[in-house]
């Protein structure tokens, strides 16, 4: 669809009411329409992401993705990929990277540190992450992700569905189950759940 065919297309409404309600506080409704009209795709439906960073999105690299063949080199350009040196096969010491080079980055880290408290999936995401290895790397991997839904989102035209908070800790905990019967399978031992 050209930019012609959509000029007089209206973004569909917001599942979430709350956000919604901001944006239209906030006077960025009309933003949200033009930008809708931009690209042919609500990025704002994509939980975290606000009318601001899908600005910021859409002017540095606009609404074509497709000369970024996969969404791996979409997330290394926008320098959210984990940065693993290694010369002779030998792992180099890793240097401290400076800030990102793209204002996507930092756009996509700020929507990262917005889902602490989120009753979402991508806010069970980075509580999980955050548990295990630490704030700094669960602010970075949920980043990751929200670029991983963008590039999804305006290559593909692949909808975002939140399946919820709740969803996703209790898929993080069968696989979880899954993988301790497994290592204990491996060991000889059988794990049996604990009867009241």
């Amino acid at each position: 669809m050209t930019w012609e065919e959509r000029r007089g297309l209206q973004a569909p409404e917001l599942k979430n009411k709350e956000k919604a309600r901001c944006i239209q506080r906030r006077g960025e409704e009309p933003l949200r329409q033009a930008l809708y009209r931009m690209s042919g795709v609500d990025l704002t439906a994509i939980d975290a992401i606000g009318v601001g960073a899908v600005e910021v999105v859409l002017s540095e690299y606009g609404p074509d993705l497709s000369r970024f063949p996969t969404e791996d080199e979409f997330v290394s350009h926008v320098n959210l990929a984990p940065r693993k040196p290694v010369t002779g096969g030998k792992p180099l010491k890793k240097k401290k990277r400076g800030s990102a080079s793209t204002g996507t980055a930092g756009a996509l880290r700020m929507a990262a540190v917005s889902m602490r408290n989120s009753k979402t999936v991508l806010g069970a995401y980075y509580r999980q992450v955050a548990r295990r290895i630490g704030g700094d790397v669960a602010v970075f991997a949920t980043a990751r992700k929200l670029a991983q839904l963008i590039y999804r989102l305006l290559r593909w035209g692949q909808p975002y569905v939140d399946e919820g908070a709740e969803s996703y800790e209790k898929r993080y905990t069968e696989q979880r189950l899954q993988r301790l019967k497994t290592s204990a399978n491996n060991l000889g031992y059988e794990l049996t759940p604990k009867t009241a």
